[in-house]
């Protein structure tokens, strides 16, 4: 079934580097310079954890100044500088984190060759500080890495998958679709090997790039099959079950009147049996209604018979405004693409922003002002005023959901990703480079972890 194509399952991570962390050997945890820093990091005492590892750089370099030993406390103060990007000397301390980056990549290539592999992820912490008159030498380096893993059996799973995330997902920004899409493939497949959860680490970047190139490549169907198979296969009543699969596989099959037919059914069945007690706990199905509706109005669509596809995706959305009223449900798993992509067609974009309006209103009373479902609404908003061409008004939008993925997902989240990247489009269009490039640094050190 199809899920909230905003949803994403990603473990907050750590602020400390977790691939420095993993990389490190025995000897780094008896440490006593490196904890010291990790533990005044940790507290909070930064300009204690910079004079920490300041001081035992400058002590190695005085004897190696391109020892590899000094890798891990340049890893370690890039990662307390990178805390300070939104900071007033942002611009300052992103040539700093970049500069201590390109020069790990010089220590390491020259101590261990240019075909280690242990170069890949240095090369990916160089690429991701690279601005944007500077693409050409990003995508050299993201490919140079990926070629690295690749060569290297011994690497785990992981790491190779890493490697290809962040290439596909250049790609992606960059709506090089035919190049990302075999990337993200690729890396999907690696991910299939590794017996963690598919969303997790760079599984979950994979599998969000892999679906917006469906979507945006006009694959809709293959896009919302990709987002929804995160969530893992949903339990279902064996009549309904039967139904969506008849609907989805005469759908694909171009028989549009036959899948109509049997999503109008899988409607109707939710309706008539909102709960099921069948399987191995209760599932309440009327969640499942809008997702029929949506999946109705993309039928009918397809035939042509755009008024009902209209009035279609209008009932996925009043079917969740009810249950929303009555159990504060939140607004998730609701995807404005349908009406959103019906509307651009017939160039009547200006009509979706009141039912965005009053669905932001609706998830502000029952989850709260701060709630992440609520950035994500913002999201779109923000983006439906963007394609309007209604910058001015798009532009809080974005710094309000900014703020609110802030305060509720730490610094390093990526769930703060695939909202920011839009608003750093628009602030482009804005003439406002300066705050571009600060969003953009803050894009790249939360992609990098």
């Amino acid at each position: 079934m199809k899920m909230a194509r905003n949803i994403l399952s990603f473990v907050l991570l750590l602020i400390l580097l977790p691939l420095l962390v993993r990389s490190q050997t025995s000897s780094l945890r008896n440490d006593p310079v490196f904890q010291a820093a990790r533990k005044a990091q940790q507290e909070g005492r930064i300009a204690d954890a910079e004079k920490i590892l300041n001081d035992r750089i400058h002590d190695i370099e005085q004897t190696q100044p391109d020892s590899p030993e000094l890798v891990p406390y340049l890893k370690l103060l890039a990662s307390i500088y990178g805390v300070n990007l939104r900071g007033p000397d942002r611009q300052a301390t992103f040539e700093r984190v970049l500069k201590i980056n390109e020069r790990v990549l010089e220590i390491d290539r020259a101590a261990y060759g240019p075909s280690d592999s242990r170069l890949a992820h240095d090369l990916i912490n160089v690429a991701s500080f690279l601005g944007p008159d500077k693409k050409d030498q990003a995508e050299q380096f993201l490919k140079e890495a990926l070629e690295l893993t690749r060569q290297n059996p011994k690497l785990l799973p992981m790491a190779v998958a890493e490697a290809y995330a962040h290439l596909a997902r250049f790609y992606e920004v960059e709506q090089r679709w035919s190049d990302a899409e075999p990337l993200a493939e690729q890396g999907m497949k690696v991910c299939a090997y590794v017996t963690v959860p598919p969303d997790s680490g760079p599984c979950g970047p994979l599998q969000k790039t892999l679906s917006n190139v469906n979507r945006n490549e006009g694959r809709t169907v293959e896009g919302e099959q990709v987002a929804a198979s995160a969530m893992g296969d949903q339990e279902l009543p064996p009549e309904l079950d039967a139904l969506e699969k008849s609907a989805q596989k005469s759908e694909k099959d171009g028989l549009y009147p036959d899948a109509e037919f049997s999503y109008r059914q899988a409607a109707a069945y939710i309706e008539a049996h909102p709960e099921w007690n069948g399987g191995k706990m209760p599932t309440d199905l009327r969640g499942l209604v809008s997702t029929e509706y949506n999946s109705l109005g993309r039928v009918l669509e397809k035939e042509g018979r755009n008024d009902l596809a209209e009035e279609a995706y209008k009932k996925a959305i009043a079917s969740l405004e009810r249950r929303s009223s009555d159990n504060k449900v939140t607004l998730q798993s609701f995807s404005f693409l349908g009406l959103r992509d019906l509307y651009r067609k017939e160039k009547r974009l200006d009509e979706l922003e009141p039912i965005i309006a009053r669905a932001l209103q609706l998830q502000e009373k029952t989850v709260g002002e701060s709630s992440t479902k609520v950035a994500q609404t913002l999201v779109t908003f923000g983006n439906l005023y963007k394609d309007e061409g209604k910058l001015v008004e798009a532009e809080p939008l974005f710094e309000r959901a900014m703020k609110i993925y802030e305060a509720n997902l730490g610094l390093y989240d990526r769930q703060e990703v695939y909202a920011l990247q839009p608003y750093v489009d628009l602030l482009q269009k804005l003439n406002e480079g300066a705050k571009a490039v600060e969003i953009q640094a803050w894009i790249n050190m939360i992609e990098k972890h």
